[in-house]
């Protein structure tokens, strides 16, 4: 399947860039786009009445003519279908937290790698949450942590689709990730709970009463 994506950054260079690395992939096709709010308003209006309506809007955050959550909170009133992922150089939790509260789906630095990067597009095209793994830990709210389990919501997943038995290449099919991912998910995953094998990880879901995570 293939998704519509609109890019905003108010560099043409990195919006060229980004194009071409995105036409890579076959999951996406780049309709659109914009360097400040004028332009992206246009590139939707224009993609939606042709036929080809944005599915994933991804932009940065920090721009000298415009905010990123400025253009969230426009896009999420106009085009409520519209996903939006934050591309962004900075990691800092205050923003992180404004983009999200904004309407984003998702947050990714400029730092991670294009497995990453394509995994986070197609995980907010369908409709979940993605938020880099660089960056996750900063971005939950530490008033609430979850000291039963020590996973985030992606290595739960993970986690729950090892206890069913399926292989990497398996569940990377499945949550529209890389296999390579799936497998630093599966190393991380071993190393907090003190496991070395899907078979301890059983173990530890048994003695934990868990079923899935």
């Amino acid at each position: 399947m293939s998704y519509n994506i609109a890019l905003v950054d108010d560099h043409r260079v990195v919006l060229e860039s980004f194009a071409n690395l995105l036409s890579t992939s076959a999951h996406f096709q780049v309709v659109g786009m914009a360097t400040d709010k004028r332009s992206l308003l246009q590139v939707l209006e224009q993609s939606h009445a042709e036929g080809h309506a944005v599915d994933v809007l991804v932009t940065d955050l920090l721009m000298p003519t415009l905010t990123g959550t400025d253009v969230i909170l426009t896009v999420k009133a106009q085009y409520p279908n519209v996903a939006v992922l934050v591309l962004s150089g900075s990691d800092d939790p205050a923003l992180i937290q404004q983009a999200m509260q904004a309407g984003a789906s998702g947050y990714v630095t400029k730092t991670a790698d294009k497995s990453e990067l394509f995994d986070a597009i197609l995980a907010v095209a369908v409709g979940r949450r993605y938020i880099d793994s660089r960056v996750f830990p900063l971005s939950r709210p530490v008033t609430n942590p979850v000291v039963d389990n020590p996973l985030s919501e992606r290595e739960a997943q993970v986690a729950s689709l090892i206890l069913e038995e399926l292989s990497s290449a398996q569940i990377a099919e499945r949550l529209f990730i890389s296999f390579n991912t799936v497998e630093t998910h599966r190393k991380r995953i071993y190393q907090k709970l003190g496991i070395t094998t899907a078979l301890g990880l059983l173990k530890y879901s048994l003695k934990k009463g868990k079923a899935t995570y």
